[in-house]
């Protein structure tokens, strides 16, 4: 096996070699400093229960947890489509996970089947010729294998560190050994264009590669950004609205406030430039102190600069939410009151 996974651990040396520390964020240099050691590929056949994907990982929780949340996502949408979405490989070996017949129903799976969907019906109603598709914080690869299957007949690009993408790599392998990969260790350059990528199926890179005059279709971030610095942020979304294509749609589902880098992430603060037009907003299934928004590239019809404002309001009411108790501990009560008041006249 280890002969056929050559071109990973090559890639991984490569990227280890080359690794351009400014992508790398206190949150992420910290939580894969404590791995470096799980890093072999020994431990790749076990990466969701030895610790190596803990960070990009959903926990399993308990059975009656998994049971009701595969109950909902069965009342949001046809079972057919949850059922055939599942994998029937353990690849990395989660240990005490739901299965239906010989489907593994893991949380992580359910969130990225109701993330796929999102994006699936916006692709539909609006008609849109998917081609590329770039994920850019893909982890171990969970969605990316949603949306290989989704998109039979489009690329997949993968952005992410080296840990992820070593993870990722071996995770979307094992689940599509028939596919044309290109993996670092692959390119003679620090770019890839669209004459490089012809003739492959899933593109996994580093962070620092440039995606040179590629038109993408679909851009998706989940619970990523949010554990990014911001000049690297403001990168990647000068990345996404440069390379989008003229009706490209972009996913983006990260907490409303997150601060493990540092200094706070806030949703509302995404540097969207004006050209975007609105297709979801709202707050994720399963995680109400995050939110989803997806956008379609419009430079005629533009709404998203209010959509943002609406988005801070809700940020500020999920920290309300959050605090709620030390507030009305710190608080005056009259003031308690009035906030109180305010919140439930116009976030009911």
């Amino acid at each position: 096996m280890k002969s056929k996974f050559q071109r990973i651990v090559q890639s991984f040396k490569k990227a280890q070699k080359k690794y351009n520390k400014s992508f790398k964020s206190d949150h992420w240099e910290k939580g894969y400093k404590k791995r470096l050691e799980f890093l072999k590929f020994k431990n790749l056949k076990n990466f969701r229960n030895n610790s190596l994907s803990f960070g990009l990982d959903t926990r399993v929780g308990s059975l009656k947890r998994q049971e009701f949340l595969y109950e909902e996502i069965k009342m949001k949408h046809n079972y057919d489509f949850i059922k055939n979405n599942l994998p029937t490989k353990n690849v990395g070996n989660l240990k005490d996970c739901l299965k239906d017949e010989d489907k593994f129903v893991d949380p992580n799976s359910l969130f990225h089947i109701d993330c796929t969907k999102e994006i699936l019906d916006c692709v539909i109603k609006k008609k849109i010729k998917v081609r590329n598709i770039c994920e850019i914080g893909a982890g171990f690869g969970s969605m990316s294998r949603l949306l290989v299957n989704s998109f039979t007949n489009s690329k997949l690009i993968i952005i992410d560190l080296p840990e992820a993408n070593y993870l990722c790599s071996y995770f979307l392998l094992k689940h599509f050994p028939n596919k044309n990969f290109l993996l670092y260790d692959d390119l003679r350059y620090e770019f890839v264009n669209q004459e490089i990528i012809k003739n492959s199926d899933i593109i996994i890179l580093p962070a620092w590669i440039e995606l040179d005059n590629l038109e993408i279709d679909i851009f998706a971030n989940v619970r990523s950004f949010m554990e990014m610095d911001l000049h690297i942020i403001k990168n990647y979304f000068n990345k996404i609205q440069s390379l989008i294509s003229k009706n490209g749609i972009f996913l983006n589902i990260n907490r409303y406030d997150k601060r493990t880098v540092g200094y706070p992430i806030k949703f509302d603060n995404y540097p969207y430039d004006e050209n975007w037009s609105v297709l979801v907003s709202k707050p994720t299934w399963t995680a109400p102190n995050t939110h989803t928004l997806i956008t379609q590239r419009n430079f005629t019809n533009s709404n998203i600069f209010q959509e943002l404002k609406k988005i801070r309001y809700l940020r500020m009411i999920n920290y309300f939410k959050i605090n709620k108790y030390l507030m009305k501990n710190i608080l005056p009560q009259k003031v308690f009151l009035f906030l109180q008041k305010i919140k439930h006249k116009f976030f009911k």
